[in-house]
């Protein structure tokens, strides 16, 4: 049942709450110090991203709302043995936030000339959420692209079923209700980022509130409720992939968060059978952000994989 509480919040918070901020580019990264920002133009859109280490290329792609930073326990590691890209995929994170349609095919499509742009033929693909639905789709209509496949809590093709937590169920029960929903998504305001940080995880200690601060600035820039509310219109549209998901045949790895309740363990455990030799890791006592998480378990996984 959707709480009353959580639609209240939503319809009335965007009259409590002011106007987006405009989209201001860091000059440093305040989570990795030894990173440095990079921008990149890619169909006259600037995209914020940055790369480390030497090697075979790496691709982190970060799911729905979210950016870069959900990799920062991730490229330290990784970038000792491999060139480590991380994305804020265009509409989120500090990217350009134009008014396009947000369907599944236009992140895709993204992702490949994002390569393009930084000069990279073929790479594996590290997604998280609808981060690992971009990479899945991507070696379905790209295939030629992609090196491997690491899927984390990664978006199902039927994902509007799927989905469980009550925030996003929240979203789709009212999602053809144009007002409504995109009323809804403009009403962000701490309390429901910190409460939607908290259905990603499994220990809630976790999001303190510079968490809670971080997460919140992206999500407050100019644009942001056009972006959420185009890619929920469209989620549907993945669909039309589904058919041809099987078909996936690079090596893939499937890492879960045993206590997920965006996509619980179930939803991984089908894909990994649909996507013939892949592999499955569960990660215990972990959420919908397990690389963020426990991240020295899903740090090990990945590079026994990569092995």
């Amino acid at each position: 049942m959707i709480r009353f509480r959580w639609i209240v919040s939503l319809f009335l918070m965007p009259f409590l709450w002011g106007c987006s901020a405009p989209l201001v580019r860091p000059n440093r990264i305040d989570w990795n110090p030894s990173l440095s920002p990079k921008i990149v133009q890619v169909n006259g859109h600037t995209i914020f991203y940055t790369a480390k280490g030497e090697g075979s290329p790496l691709f982190l792609i970060h799911g729905y709302g979210a950016g870069m930073w959900v990799w920062e326990k991730q490229i330290e590691v990784l970038s000792q043995r491999y060139l480590v890209y991380t994305v804020d995929v265009i509409g989120h994170g500090f990217s350009d936030r134009p008014k396009i349609p947000y369907a599944p095919e236009a992140y895709i499509y993204f992702l490949r000339d994002f390569m393009d742009a930084v000069g990279v033929e073929k790479a594996t693909l590290i997604g998280n959420s609808m981060g690992g639905g971009i990479a899945w789709g991507t070696a379905i209509l790209f295939p030629e692209r992609v090196e491997r496949l690491i899927l984390i809590d990664c978006v199902p093709p039927d994902v509007l079923q799927q989905v469980k937590n009550e925030s996003l169920r929240t979203l789709i029960a009212i999602r053809d209700i144009p007002f409504l929903s995109y009323l809804a998504i403009s009403a962000r305001s701490k309390s429901s980022m910190k409460w939607a940080l908290m259905e990603c995880v499994s220990d809630v200690t976790l999001i303190t509130p510079e968490v809670v601060e971080r997460q919140y600035h992206l999500s407050r820039i100019k644009g942001t409720t056009w972006v959420l509310y185009s890619t929920l219109k469209h989620a549907e549209e993945a669909l039309k992939l589904k058919d041809q998901f099987p078909l996936i045949r690079q090596p893939a790895l499937f890492i879960w968060g045993e206590k997920d309740i965006v996509f619980p363990p179930e939803v991984g455990e089908t894909l990994h059978r649909a996507i013939t030799g892949s592999r499955f890791r569960l990660i215990e006592k972990s959420g919908h952000i397990p690389m963020w998480e426990t991240p020295d378990e899903v740090n090990q996984a990945i590079l026994d994989f990569l092995k």
